[in-house]
């Protein structure tokens, strides 16, 4: 089965680093023109840089969170589209705030980026979706949406867009207009600019023994074990798939005990 994306318009928030850049470039490779956002302008150009035909392509400077910014976005991105098939929300991050006991201050922050950024994102870009009968929204959560580890603010962040995803989801299912909302959770994955590998380079035996210990594989997922799937989600395949969420995690997800309490 190939999946071919060809005249279809996809917007990926968060396009320049990491799992997002790839995104771009997988989304690109199967035929769709791709417009997306980082808020720096080096990493858009290494973005473009990756495609194939990077003038079908468009980056956008922008940092979505501040107010205001999300309509802007849109309103920039129609002057240059007309119109969108596939949105992807991507933007996240911790913002360094891992007290849970954070200023509420903190906590909207946070909250602004990870969860409240991608819903108003989805507000603007249903309406094309919606006068075609047809769309796809891929949201990208977490394993730590479902985890007791890490930093307390995200992870309420990334299981806020998971409950989302499942309750707007199903909305949609019975609005039956062919337009699926999905969700995606990475779990370990190896970027080339990610949390991962700092954490590899400066303490390699712990990385280890994480994997060892919280991942059944027993090792980093790859890119293309993530953006393959979310390539599947965009298309017309993923018609059955309302208010899916989809493990990519190595079993991570799954998995809340060290392999010595199995042996």
């Amino acid at each position: 089965m190939k999946i071919s994306l060809k005249n279809k318009i996809a917007v990926v928030t968060g396009g320049g680093t990491g799992i997002g850049r790839y995104i771009v470039k997988a989304l690109a490779d199967a035929g769709a023109r791709v417009a997306f956002t980082s808020r720096n302008q080096a990493s858009i150009n290494q973005t473009l840089e990756l495609l194939k035909e990077p003038k079908l392509h468009k980056g956008y400077k922008i940092d979505l969170s501040k107010k205001g910014n999300v309509k802007r976005f849109y309103q920039n991105f129609k002057s240059d589209f007309k119109s969108s098939h596939i949105l992807i929300n991507n933007i996240g991050h911790t913002l360094n705030k891992k007290n849970p006991f954070s200023k509420i201050e903190d906590w909207n922050e946070v909250m602004q980026l990870n969860f409240f950024t991608s819903v108003e994102m989805v507000n603007y870009f249903i309406n094309d979706m919606k006068k075609r009968n047809w769309g796809r929204i891929i949201n990208i959560t977490s394993v730590a949406g479902m985890e007791i580890s890490g930093p307390s603010t995200f992870n309420a962040s990334k299981a806020a867009l998971t409950a989302y995803t499942k309750s707007v989801g199903r909305f949609l299912a019975l609005e039956k207009r062919n337009i699926v909302m999905t969700a995606v959770a990475p779990g370990i994955v190896y970027t080339e600019k990610g949390h991962w590998k700092n954490i590899f380079k400066k303490n390699k035996n712990h990385a280890k023994k994480y994997l060892k210990e919280r991942v059944p594989l027993g090792r980093f997922g790859t890119m293309d074990e993530t953006t393959g799937i979310i390539v599947f989600l965009s298309s017309d395949y993923a018609s059955f798939f309302h208010s899916s969420i989809i493990h990519a995690d190595g079993g991570h997800s799954k998995h809340y005990m060290s392999d010595t309490y199995l042996k």
